[in-house]
């Protein structure tokens, strides 16, 4: 089995666990990757990048570029992205950064624009800490048991469902912050969801957007009724910048920072790690190699039920050449130990 490492300077592969930086391969020139899953109801693994989306179907070691569309962005400074795919038992999902959703039916080999997607009315309160005004779709979801829902988690501008495929859509922003990073189905109607906040000293990242309603406090949240109410699971906690959650033998793990990544280029944040063992009734802040610097952003089981996680300081405006990613495998006990090292932070992982 392969560890695949999605990272702000590219994709790496590793075969053996523990490993050394100079034992992996990096495998895509890509730039920074959005997504790297092992979709259940399409061939291969799919990963999503700011070069573009790529599909292996022998475990990674060979890649094929997938032509999903990014539309037209002449108006506006800036490169379109594709964040997040998606597959149902007949369609494919894309999500970018106009924001955009298309969906394929033959594949990938054509796409087609959910306009209803662009018409929300709240779309034009979207925005995007890089880009403003146009926000990011951040993840793509089919709940269990629920096979013509999707949920589209936007990076700034809330929970989005279908309960058709795609062709009509409700607004679920009630109740949360709209900073959304990562919505985690866990049944048809249960849902966590991970939230940010923009830097509420907005020059840090030299925009003027004028509209604020993005200045929130993060923090994870669930829905118990499809994203119609949402309730704050870690209230007053201080480490509410939030990327992902992740779920395991009746465990909830999240990683969050005391300030948004602005913040991290300069080390003027502390990150923690946190577990529940009563689904989010109360959490447990636990030790780990690379904190208080280091925020966790995703999470992989191996064969025999060992959790692996990995993460440094990903997605920041400038990327920082001196930290290195970590993979961390989580004993039986409940501590944490470095196995891994790659050049640049880990985003995103997946076993293959």
């Amino acid at each position: 089995m392969a560890l695949l490492m999605g990272t702000d300077d590219g994709l790496y592969r590793v075969t053996d666990i523990p490993f050394t930086e100079g034992e992996t391969d990096r495998v895509l020139d890509c730039g920074r990757v959005t997504q790297v899953e092992d979709l259940a109801h399409a061939d291969g693994i799919v990963v999503c990048s700011t070069a573009g989306v790529y599909r292996s179907t022998d475990g990674g070691e060979t890649w094929t570029e997938l032509d999903v569309p990014k539309g037209d962005r002449y108006w506006v400074e800036g490169d379109d992205i594709v964040f997040s795919v998606q597959a149902t038992g007949d369609a494919l999902y894309a999500g970018t950064n106009q924001p955009a959703l298309y969906r394929s039916y033959d594949g990938g080999d054509s796409w087609h624009e959910l306009r209803s997607f662009r018409e929300l009315e709240s779309q034009p309160h979207w925005e995007s800490p890089e880009d403003p005004k146009r926000a990011r779709i951040r993840n793509i979801e089919q709940p269990p048991d629920a096979p013509s829902r999707l949920v589209v988690a936007v990076e700034v501008g809330g929970v989005h469902v279908s309960d058709d495929g795609g062709d009509t859509w409700r607004d679920c922003r009630e109740g949360i912050e709209d900073d959304v990073h990562h919505v985690l189905p866990l049944t048809s109607d249960c849902w966590l969801a991970a939230t940010g906040y923009f830097d509420l000293e907005l020059e840090h990242v030299g925009l003027q957007t004028g509209l604020g309603h993005a200045t929130g406090w993060g923090g994870l949240f669930r829905t118990t009724d499809a994203g119609r109410t949402w309730k704050r699971l870690d209230p007053g906690n201080e480490y509410s910048y939030i990327r992902r959650a992740f779920t395991h033998d009746g465990t909830v793990f999240f990683s969050g920072a005391s300030g948004a990544p602005p913040d991290w280029e300069s080390d003027s944040h502390e990150a923690a790690l946190f577990e529940s063992t009563n689904f989010g009734r109360t959490f447990e802040r636990v030790e780990f190699p690379g904190e208080p610097r280091d925020v966790i952003e995703d999470w992989v089981v191996e064969d025999d039920g060992t959790v692996l996680c990995g993460g440094g300081l990903f997605d920041i405006p400038d990327p920082r050449l001196d930290v290195e990613g970590t993979v961390l495998r989580r004993h039986e006990d409940g501590t944490y130990e470095t196995v891994g090292t790659v050049p640049s932070s880990i985003g995103r992982m997946e076993l293959v």
